[in-house]
């Protein structure tokens, strides 16, 4: 009984630290129906952070507040370009919309932030192209790198190769897109490039081409650091079922 009391304080002071710091209501709902866990919970992702201002614990902090609350993060965005029309506030929601694959409100807020001083930015062009590439308009995407490099002939980015390789493929313009793939599978830092282009060389009937490059990212992702192989686990996986596969 005496810690039934003891856990029942300690709701009750969660719950009214919840309304003093005028945090979401739901944390009142996850204290009280969730014993013992839920005050563990609020006090893991919503305490510790104002006294240790720990990154590990801040970005655990926004993974499990956008379980609860995906919208969360989108609205506190907007209320910040609301308060202040800058172009980070906007970047920021722009970034939101598009982890949250609206990307119709991406599009246009990207667009916005390519005027004035963030005008032939190519991080925002490069945001603009897979935020394109997220809405199928693939031609659009594709332009949107062209223009990218256009403007800034020095700029570098796999992510950014491995997209205009896509773009060529889903446009259908697959000697293209096996050209680029080719320069991306050397060069990019997962096995995610390696996998598609040997995927777009099945799919053109270059077999023996294909296993080579399953096999090689097979190789490569075994010889790998554990870090590596946890991260590149589903590509891998894709390459070993993809090759068992193949006759």
């Amino acid at each position: 009984m005496p810690a039934i009391g003891l856990a029942l304080m300690i709701q009750i002071a969660l719950a009214i630290h919840v309304v003093k710091t005028q945090r979401e209501m739901y944390w009142i709902y996850i204290i009280m129906f969730i014993p013992v866990i839920g005050s563990a919970i609020y006090v893991f992702t919503q305490i510790l952070p104002e006294l240790q201002q720990s990154r590990t614990v801040h970005n655990a902090t926004n993974s499990l507040i956008k379980a609860i609350d995906p919208q969360c993060e989108l609205r506190k965005r907007k209320e910040q370009l609301q308060i202040a029309n800058t172009l980070e506030n906007k970047l920021k929601l722009a970034d939101e919309c598009y982890e949250a694959k609206m990307f119709d409100d991406a599009i246009e807020l990207y667009q916005s932030c390519l005027k004035g001083v963030g005008e032939g930015d190519p991080n925002i062009m490069l945001k603009l192209a897979f935020a394109f590439f997220g809405k199928e308009q693939f031609q659009n995407s594709l332009q949107t790198l062209d223009d990218l490099i256009e403007m800034n002939p020095n700029f570098t980015s796999p992510d950014g190769h491995l997209l205009y390789a896509r773009n060529h493929e889903m446009l259908k313009n697959h000697d293209k897109a096996l050209e680029e793939y080719a320069v991306v599978s050397d060069n990019y830092p997962g096995e995610e490039g390696r996998v598609r282009y040997a995927l777009l060389l099945i799919e053109k009937n270059q077999i023996e081409k294909a296993k080579q490059v399953l096999q090689d990212s097979i190789q490569r992702s075994k010889l790998a650091p554990k870090f590596y192989q946890k991260k590149e686990r589903y590509w891998t996986n894709l390459a070993k079922s993809t090759l068992n596969k193949l006759p």
